[in-house]
């Protein structure tokens, strides 16, 4: 999982391969080793991913551990619908009473 982490924090940040490895001062082929599964991922790793992206490194690690997470992105879902429910109620409660303490 933690190959699949660093990998989608590269594409997130748009970089190639090349691009990073040059930044982290690896090759281009540990990248996509890396990044493929075929390397394993050190802590010296992490921590210069944390330093560049200026990411923490448990973030990265609760990352990984949350894109091995296949229903992860459906539970996401439905919490961020039923808080965003929730908060939409309470403003239109919020709402009602300064409009009934107006009149």
């Amino acid at each position: 999982m933690l190959n699949e982490a660093l990998r989608l924090i590269r594409v997130y940040h748009d970089m190639s391969k090349a691009e990073l490895a040059r930044a982290l001062g690896f090759s281009r082929s540990f990248i996509s080793e890396l990044e493929a599964g075929n390397k394993k991922v050190t802590l010296e790793t992490i921590e210069r991913y944390s330093g560049y992206f200026e990411i923490p490194a448990s973030s990265i690690m609760l990352f990984a551990e949350r894109t091995g997470d296949a229903d992860l992105s459906e539970r996401a879902r439905t919490f961020v619908a039923d808080k965003a429910l929730k908060m939409l109620d309470w403003a239109s409660t919020i709402s009602k009473r300064k409009r009934e303490d107006e009149d």
